[in-house]
């Protein structure tokens, strides 16, 4: 199972995806840190760096040692039923 403290959202908070996403963690009653793209620079460029893609939402999984780096919004949706439902 994976660790709910090692999740992060990357999103904005206009996004249709994103709040599919964030309505999904609700229903879940996921408390899941969420990092805001609209307001913090520093963390948008991290996610086009690290992550490869300038685009939300975006789980964050920092796993093992290894960060994964998780969009589209359906995936995102698909692995928190499966490891938190």
């Amino acid at each position: 199972m994976a660790d709910l403290n090692a999740l992060s959202l990357y999103h904005k908070e206009h996004c249709p995806f994103c709040h599919k996403v964030r309505a999904v963690m609700a229903e879940l009653k996921l408390d899941i840190p969420l990092v805001d793209m609209n307001a913090n620079a520093q963390e948008w460029q991290r996610l086009q760096t690290e992550g490869g893609k300038g685009m939300v939402p975006c789980l964050r999984i920092d796993q093992g040692g290894e960060t994964h780096w998780m969009y589209e919004s359906d995936d995102i949706i698909e692995y928190l039923r499966d490891n938190f439902a």
